[in-house]
């Protein structure tokens, strides 16, 4: 992989994590968020093991431990992911999400002292205001209990994006994704199990089809693909970049909401002007935080006064 390929399949992953709130829209609220991470994980673990586990011979202490931390910064992302997504359509789930690259530059200053250089501070602005723009520029619909909950999914992720970058430059790849699916797990079982202990309930999961879709896909897509490729592209792309990538999932959400509506009779995303301004607007902050796309205009510009 080279940082073109790696560009690449961080923008197909992050389609496969745009569709995925049409799925995520399938699990009842009778069902534990803990029993859909473990199932979810269990079978991401499964699929990774398949791949990888011939890389197995390779496994040491570290790497042990820096699956578990990898997992608990993802666990805590995905229970306050779930807890967000329910009852919030797709266009206003990944709007938010949108905007967790700008905890990449708070917490890179803050944990490891990192200052952006001003094109990266420049484009988180213009990315944001793209983003309130994808919000129909309603300020009090911020004021809700689960877009809280999507704000500190977005912490945690950003917090996530740090630390795997930080691992996958000095370790193996796939078995941080291995790890991190199985730590993910088993975190999950041993919350459910003590939810269902003290709530008096059954381990057990529904059986209607749309809930067994919505595990599979997200099992396959998300809990597999998206965290092998993911943690193999970060030794490519720097975490800043990967999250700028991964805020056009609001725009892939838009695009492919009339293909989700046939196939799955999810509810349509309604696309206003104000959207596709803010769409325009996301995508010229993408474009000014990639040092390339400046490099070639200043050139350009350069070469243009000579």
């Amino acid at each position: 992989m080279n940082k073109l390929s790696a560009n690449i399949s961080l923008y197909i992953i992050t389609f496969f994590a745009a569709v995925q709130y049409a799925f995520l829209s399938n699990v009842p609220d009778t069902v534990s968020n803990f029993a859909f991470l473990a199932v979810t994980n269990l079978i991401g673990f499964l699929i990774t093991f398949a791949v990888f586990f011939r890389e197995l011979s390779r496994l040491d202490r570290k790497q042990v431990t820096q699956s578990i931390v990898l997992s608990l910064e993802l666990f805590a992302f995905n229970v306050f992911l779930l807890l967000g997504s329910r009852g919030m359509s797709a266009t206003v789930v990944a709007c938010v999400l949108s905007s967790y690259f700008a905890f990449i530059v708070i917490l890179s200053f803050l944990i490891f002292h990192k200052v952006p250089d001003k094109n990266k501070v420049i484009a988180v602005f213009i990315v944001l205001l793209g983003v309130f723009f994808m919000m129909d520029a309603n300020v009090m619909g911020l004021l809700n209990l689960h877009i809280l909950y999507l704000i500190a999914a977005d912490a945690f992720f950003a917090l996530y994006l740090l630390t795997a970058e930080q691992y996958a430059t000095t370790s193996n790849p796939s078995l941080l994704a291995m790890g991190q699916t199985l730590f993910n797990f088993l975190i999950a079982l041993i919350c459910w199990i003590v939810e269902s202990a003290l709530g008096g309930l059954p381990l057990s999961l529904p059986a209607d089809p749309a809930f067994w879709s919505s595990v599979f896909f997200i099992s396959f897509f998300i809990r597999g693909l998206y965290g092998i490729v993911q943690i193999y592209a970060q030794r490519y792309v720097s975490p800043l970049n990967v999250s700028l990538i991964f805020s056009t999932e609001i725009i892939m959400t838009m695009a492919v909401s009339p293909l989700l509506v046939m196939l799955f009779g999810v509810e349509p995303e309604e696309i206003t002007p104000l959207r596709v301004l803010g769409a325009l607007v996301m995508v010229c902050g993408i474009l000014i935080a990639d040092s390339g796309v400046t490099d070639a205009v200043r050139r350009r510009l350069s070469h243009g006064k000579t």
